[in-house]
């Protein structure tokens, strides 16, 4: 992605870092809002609170933070210029959110058997479930700006909630289904490591696809439109 954005020459490649920056910095009061509705659902019956845990607590709340960060950096003349400019800014709202999460998960372990798991688990499953969901928000903006694709900004936040809270939802069900479920909580762990692995296959096809229809009209080389952008629609 960074030798490919040197030859577009994306107008603001710079804000690129500032939307991982602001991302991350997010993540603080995410976790806020995020303590406070787990608080609320503490005590609904199961499969409410696990599915509630998965869909709203996690997924709902740091997605829409992503999101936004993402709207509110890439206003008017700070907006991509190319398909594939806004996909890798979707994709920097995601890594920046990813580090400082993974940063704060790891600062709390009992020992280093724990360490090293989590570490595995975060590196390998959870960071690329981010970049998968971060990825498929910038595709459909790019599309929506570009092309005039039916989704937008909230389009692509919808597919990344229902992409990261079946993913939370699938590590919450191997953790809580009854020891007499052991084939439908491997099935989950399967299903599980198979998201995250698939996401980056998607991800390289979406980002082909996004390259191929820049080239095309004249962007992929010289960053610039050959006509001017169409309004960026949420």
């Amino acid at each position: 992605a960074e030798r490919f954005e040197r030859r577009v020459r994306e107008p603001h490649a710079e804000w690129r870092y500032r939307i991982l920056a602001a991302a991350g910095l997010a993540s603080v009061p995410m976790a806020w809002a995020e303590h406070a509705v787990a608080l609320v659902i503490s005590d609904a019956p199961e499969p409410q609170r696990t599915l509630s845990e998965a869909f709203l607590v996690a997924a709902a709340i740091e997605e829409t933070g992503k999101v936004l960060c993402l709207y509110l950096l890439t206003r008017s003349f700070l907006a991509p210029r190319t398909r594939y400019g806004g996909f890798l800014y979707a994709l920097h709202a995601a890594t920046g959110f990813a580090i400082v999460e993974n940063v704060m998960m790891m600062l709390d372990v009992p020992d280093f058997t724990v360490f090293t798991v989590r570490f595995v688990l975060r590196a390998y499953m959870a960071s690329p479930m981010h970049l998968l969901a971060g990825g498929v928000v910038g595709y459909v903006w790019a599309r929506r700006r570009f092309d005039r694709g039916v989704l937008g900004l909230s389009g692509g936040l919808a597919f990344a909630i229902v992409i990261h809270g079946s993913y939370n939802a699938l590590l919450l069900a191997v953790e809580r289904l009854p020891a007499s479920h052991t084939d439908l909580v491997a099935v989950c762990a399967i299903v599980a490591i198979a998201v995250p692995l698939g996401g980056v296959v998607l991800l390289r096809y979406l980002a082909a696809r996004l390259r191929e229809d820049d080239a095309r009209d004249g962007r992929g080389e010289r960053g610039e439109s050959a006509r001017s952008p169409r309004t960026a629609v949420a």
